[in-house]
């Protein structure tokens, strides 16, 4: 059982479980407010670091031969369950092309798990744009939508981008830039 009912934030003592449901107890309401605040502030913080690191480590990928070989007889860009796209994520953090931390930005959910969730500390507003006027596979950003096909998901995803207020323009999203790495090795294995 995957459960987010208590953290270090949220306490499980403010959350009533009526059902498939939680219900923030009314004694707990400012507290649960006071929570959601100092969590919308870390998140922010941690997407800002996040961001930063992305942009500092640039956009090429460097695989050996040996490596795209092992990557190709192990997977198949057009066909990966949850679980081969997982194990995937992991050799490309064990090769050096992403790190750990940079998972929880590509689809990868729970370890060993077939759900899709997002952490609550990615959840985000705010203006996104595709470079592709239709999404005619409904990709999303969880791997789910893929149906499998890792390659066209990470392709498609690897193009979205945001609204940075900073520069007054439209953005590749740091996210973009992780798929991208993922849809080049993905190509760079297609057989």
């Amino acid at each position: 059982m995957i459960s987010g009912a208590s953290n270090r934030i949220f306490q499980r003592e403010w959350i009533e479980v009526k059902g498939n449901y939680g219900f923030v107890k009314t004694e707990y309401l400012d507290a649960v407010q006071k929570a959601l605040a100092e969590q919308q502030k870390e998140a922010a913080k941690a997407y800002d670091s996040f961001t930063e690191r992305v942009k500092e480590s640039g956009s090429s990928v460097k695989l050996t031969g040996e490596q795209k070989k092992y990557l190709a007889e192990h997977f198949d860009p057009k066909r990966m369950s949850k679980l081969d796209y997982q194990a995937f994520l992991d050799k490309l953090c064990e090769f050096g092309v992403l790190e750990e931390a940079d998972k929880e930005y590509l689809g990868y959910g729970v370890k060993g798990s077939s759900l899709d969730m997002t952490p609550l500390n990615r959840v985000r507003t705010g203006a996104y744009l595709s470079p592709v006027r239709e999404n005619p596979m409904g990709y999303t950003d969880c791997f789910s939508s893929s149906r499998g096909d890792a390659a066209s998901w990470a392709k498609y995803l690897s193009g979205v981008m945001g609204w940075d207020e900073g520069t007054n323009s439209w953005q590749k999203k740091p996210e973009a830039l992780l798929f991208g790495k993922v849809h080049d090795v993905l190509k760079a294995i297609s057989g």
